[in-house]
This record gives C-alpha cells, sequence and structure tokens, in this order.
C-alpha cells in the first residue's frame, strides 16, 4: 500500500476519530466579561466559545462569525442569567461610514428575538443597548480608530 494509511488499523479509509480539529482562533474583545442587575454578558472571543454557543443555541454563530470576529469587525457576546444559563447571543458590528459599533442582531435560542415581547421592548432589548454603549466608550477610550 502507498502512503501513510489514515487508521492504525492500516485501512486507507478515514474513521470518523480522524475528522480534523478545527483550529481555536482567538481576538480581542474591548469589553471583558461583567453583571448587569440580573444578567451576565460574557464576551466570546475564541471560535470554540462561538461554536459552543452556537451549538447550545442552536444558531449559526459558530459557522460563519469566526472569520469576521477574527478579521475585527465583529463582536459577539452571550446573555446568560445569573445561574449562567444562556439567554441571548449578540453580535455588534463596525459601522466603518459612521466610525461606530452597532447592534447587528440579538438572538435567543433558536433564532428567536428576545429583545421585543408583543412589540415591546423586553428588559434584554435595553441591556443590549447598554452593551453597545459600553463597547463603542471602550473602543474610543482605547484610542482604536478602526478595527
Amino acid at each position: 500500500m502507498k502512503g501513510k494509511p489514515y487508521t492504525e488499523n492500516g485501512s486507507n479509509q478515514p474513521s470518523r476519530t480522524s475528522k480534523r480539529r478545527k483550529r481555536n482562533r482567538r481576538w480581542e474583545c474591548l469589553l471583558n466579561s461583567y453583571e448587569a442587575g440580573d444578567f451576565q454578558i460574557v464576551s466570546l472571543t475564541t471560535s470554540d466559545d462561538l461554536r459552543l454557543d452556537g451549538f447550545l443555541m442552536n444558531h449559526c454563530v459558530g459557522r460563519y462569525y469566526p472569520s469576521w470576529c477574527k478579521q475585527g469587525f465583529i463582536r459577539i457576546f452571550s446573555i446568560r442569567d445569573l445561574l449562567g444559563q444562556r439567554l441571548a447571543t449578540v453580535s455588534l458590528v463596525f459601522n466603518y461610514k459612521q466610525d461606530r459599533w452597532r447592534l447587528e442582531q440579538c438572538r435567543g435560542f433558536g433564532n428567536s428575538d428576545v429583545c421585543f415581547k408583543a412589540d415591546e421592548p423586553s428588559d434584554l432589548h435595553f441591556l443590549v443597548e447598554d452593551i453597545v454603549r459600553l463597547y463603542q466608550q471602550a473602543h474610543e477610550n482605547a484610542g482604536h480608530c478602526r478595527p
């Protein structure tokens, strides 16, 4: 048999366990994790963080967002209760024309809308506005012009 086999048993067919592990990319976040009232805001700063959040929240943040976060124009946060239960995932995007961070989206489990209930803003809506404000302030304080 030419070349090296994929598995220890000499088979040249890849096994399920030979699947390559994805790289765990890391990036900077200007806002550390913090508590706000009854909520925890957790900065997601690795591709493993995003994949786990996407898996547990049943949405796509773990698929496309790692490369965008690494490029610097997207930042992701997990909103949790004080016991650590995930409630929502928030993405901020840098608006180059306005030179500002803005909310891209806020989604609950399965991409549900958690910022509005019966067309009224929920507590999470106001918390998300605060996250955007704090991240923009940190961006300005750090002297960053653009990501």
